[in-house]
């Protein structure tokens, strides 16, 4: 009786340990953005990431863009706009970057402003961005450093 009790206790640790680990490895969702606008650390969430497929008519290259949505706090007034080409490292590989802040339009700036991937796959973009972004109608800047992007989808 001992030796049947003690192997259905063996078989369910065995089991309850088997289902531990497989909770414990799923793909877990990351969604993060930080930065550091005029000195203030914002944190972006609430993301909407969506993906568009592409083709050059002319050269038939194939591409496919990941356009990232987030907010602060919800709000529509405080947002960022990201647009990378999946599959593309370093610098070339975010060809829209765009933050509202407090209601107004901040664009990127390409000679002061930086973009660099490190990572991106069909569910997994990673990189850090700095530099100034710019109203186009006033031309008033915002200042943004230590940006950070780790968003797994």
């Amino acid at each position: 009786m001992k030796k049947k009790y003690l192997l259905l206790l063996v078989f369910i640790s065995i089991f309850t340990a088997c289902s531990d680990n497989d909770d414990n490895n799923e793909l877990k969702k990351i969604e993060t953005i930080k930065t550091s606008i005029d000195g203030q650390i914002v944190e972006f969430k609430n993301f909407t990431i969506t993906k568009q497929d592409y083709t050059n008519s002319e050269t038939g290259y194939q591409w496919t863009d990941i356009r990232i949505l987030g907010y602060i706090n919800e709000d529509p007034l405080n947002s960022i706009e990201i647009i990378a080409e999946q599959g593309q490292l370093g610098a070339e590989s975010i060809w829209r970057f765009n933050i509202t802040y407090n209601g107004i339009l901040y664009t990127r700036d390409n000679s002061a402003f930086t973009t660099i991937v490190t990572k991106s796959d069909e569910n997994h973009l990673e990189g850090s961005f700095s530099g100034k972004l710019t109203n186009p109608n006033t031309g008033e800047s915002l200042s943004l450093s230590n940006g950070i992007f780790n968003l797994k989808f």
